[in-house]
C-alpha cells in the first residue's frame, strides 16, 4: 500500500504540480498558522492546505463563502491516503485581493467604531510643535516644509523617517506613531504620501497604521495619495486632508491673515469699547432716574418706622411678660399645693370602683330576694283569687245587668233571670226552685238522690 500510495504521490507531484482552480471557500480553519480550507462548486469538493509562510503574502483574509482562484499543486498526504491542494497563491474572482482586504478591514473596523465622528479630535488653531510622518525624500516633504514655512515660519517641525511603502512600511508608520506618542509634547501629527497604485497605497491599509492612529493621543491628519485616493488611515485619522500639502495648509493658518484678522480686531476693539461704555453710561444714567432710585430715602423711612414700631411693639411685650410669668408660677404654686390631694386619686379611684363593685352586688342580691318574695306573694294571691276558686268547680251567679255575686237564695225571686260564671265562660239561668239548703247536708247531690 505504501509503494503504490509514494508513486501515486510522485506522478501527482510532476504532472500536477502548479495547477489553478476556481471555487468556493466552503470551510476555513487556521491551526498552527497554517489554513486547511476546502474548494467546491455545485458538484464536488477540494481539500487545500496553504502554508504560513504563503498565508501571509495573501493581503486579503480567507472566509467561507469567498469565491477565489488558488494556485498550487496537486499532492496525496499518505499517513491518510488524503488527496488534497496545496496552495501557495490566492487571488479572489472579480476584483482585486487589495481591494478585497480594504472592504474586510473597513467593514471591521467600523464596526468597532473607529471611524465614528465623536471620537474624532479637533485640530489645534495655533499648533507650535508639528510631527510629520514619512519618507524622509521626494516631494512630499519638501512641499510640506515650504508650505509650513510660507503659512507660517518659525515653527517646530520633527520629521520621523518611514518607507511609505513596500512590506516593511506598516510596521514603520505604525512603530512612528506610537513613539512620537511616547515623547510627547507634540500639537498635531501628520501623516504623508504621495499618489500611487493600490499596491503603492497599500501600508495605509493595514489594520497596524489604524490602530495605531486610533490608539493616538495627539491628534492627527491624513494626507495620503491625491484627492480620489481614500484608505483606511484616512477614515481614523482625526482630519484628511486630500493631499500632502493641503494636510500642511489645514494645520495651521496663514500667519499674515491672522495679523490682518488680530488688526481688524485692534482696530475694531475701540469702538467697541467706546460703544460699550456709551450704553453702560445711558444705564446709568436711567438707574439714577429710576424709582428704585428716587424712592430710596422715601423706603427707607418707612423701613425706620416700621423698625420703631416693631421695637415699641417688643418693649411692650417684653413688660407684660412679667405679669404673665408671675400668673404662671402663681397657678404652678396652687398646682403642686394640691399635689398630696392629687396624688391621691388613683387610690380613691380605686376604692370607689371597689365600693360601686359591692354596691351593685348587694343590689343584686337584694333585687334577687325580693323577686323571689314577689313570686311567692303572686302565687299565695292566685290561690286566693275567685279565678282560682272557679277553676275548683265553682260558679258566681250575678243578676243580670248587676255585677255583685248572689250569696243567699233568698236574695232572688222565682223566674228571675240571673247569670252563671264558670271557670271558662258564663251561662244564662232563670231561677225555678229556691230555698235554704241544710248545713249538715252534702254539698252536691248525685243524680240517683234527686227527686
Amino acid at each position: 500500500m505504501s509503494e503504490i500510495l509514494a508513486e501515486v504521490s510522485t506522478a501527482l507531484r510532476t504532472t500536477w504540480r502548479d495547477v489553478s482552480v476556481v471555487g468556493e471557500i466552503g470551510r476555513f480553519d487556521l491551526r498552527g498558522g497554517h489554513g486547511y480550507f476546502a474548494l467546491k462548486d455545485q458538484s464536488s469538493t477540494l481539500p487545500a492546505i496553504i502554508f504560513a509562510s504563503d498565508l501571509k503574502r495573501v493581503p486579503f483574509r480567507l472566509e467561507p463563502g469567498l469565491e477565489v482562484v488558488v494556485r498550487g499543486a496537486l499532492d496525496l498526504y499518505a499517513p491518510q491516503g488524503k488527496f488534497q491542494l496545496k496552495a501557495f497563491a490566492v487571488e479572489p474572482v472579480g476584483r482585486g485581493a487589495l481591494q478585497l482586504a480594504f472592504e474586510q478591514l473597513k467593514a471591521r473596523l467600523e464596526a468597532e467604531g473607529l471611524f465614528e465622528a465623536a471620537r474624532k479630535r479637533p485640530i489645534p488653531r495655533l499648533p507650535r510643535r508639528i510631527a510629520v510622518v514619512t519618507s524622509p525624500t521626494g516631494a512630499v516633504i519638501r512641499d510640506i516644509l515650504h508650505v509650513l514655512s510660507r503659512r507660517f515660519e518659525g515653527l517646530a517641525i520633527t520629521i520621523y523617517p518611514v518607507r511609505v511603502q513596500g512590506e516593511l512600511a506598516a510596521a514603520e508608520i505604525a512603530a512612528a506613531v506610537g513613539h512620537l506618542n511616547r515623547r510627547g509634547g507634540f500639537d498635531v501629527l501628520i501623516l504623508a504620501r504621495g499618489g500611487g497604485s493600490p499596491e503603492d497605497l497599500a501600508a495605509f491599509n493595514d489594520e497596524r497604521v489604524a490602530r495605531a492612529l486610533a490608539a493616538s493621543g495627539i491628534p492627527t491628519i491624513s494626507g495620503v495619495g491625491h484627492e480620489t485616493d481614500v484608505t483606511i488611515a484616512d477614515l481614523v485619522a482625526d482630519l484628511r486632508a486630500p493631499t500632502p500639502s493641503a494636510a500642511a495648509e489645514l494645520v495651521v493658518e496663514r500667519k499674515d491673515e491672522l495679523e490682518r484678522r488680530l488688526a481688524h480686531a485692534r482696530q475694531r476693539l475701540p469702538r467697541a469699547m467706546r460703544s460699550r461704555l456709551a450704553l453702560d453710561r445711558a444705564h446709568l444714567s436711567a438707574l439714577a432716574r429710576s424709582e428704585a432710585l428716587t424712592g430710596f430715602s422715601r423706603r427707607v423711612r418707612e423701613w425706620r418706622e416700621a423698625v420703631s414700631q416693631g421695637r415699641d411693639a417688643l418693649v411692650t411685650r417684653l413688660r407684660q411678660r412679667p405679669v404673665e410669668y408671675g400668673r404662671r408660677v402663681a397657678a404652678a404654686r396652687r398646682l403642686l399645693e394640691d399635689f398630696s390631694r392629687v396624688a391621691q386619686l388613683p387610690r380613691r379611684r380605686d376604692a370607689v370602683a371597689g365600693s360601686r363593685s359591692m354596691l351593685s352586688e348587694r343590689i343584686g342580691r337584694g333585687l334577687e330576694r325580693r323577686r323571689g318574695r314577689l313570686g311567692e306573694f303572686a302565687r299565695r294571691l292566685e290561690a286566693l283569687g275567685p279565678l282560682a276558686v272557679l277553676a275548683r268547680g265553682y260558679a258566681v251567679a250575678y243578676r243580670d245587668g248587676s255585677s255583685a255575686p248572689i250569696l243567699a237564695a233568698s236574695q232572688v225571686r222565682m223566674g228571675e233571670r240571673i247569670r252563671v260564671r264558670l271557670h271558662e265562660g258564663e251561662l244564662g239561668a232563670v231561677v225555678r226552685e229556691g230555698g235554704r239548703m241544710s248545713e249538715a247536708g252534702p254539698l252536691f247531690r248525685s243524680r240517683e238522690e234527686e227527686p
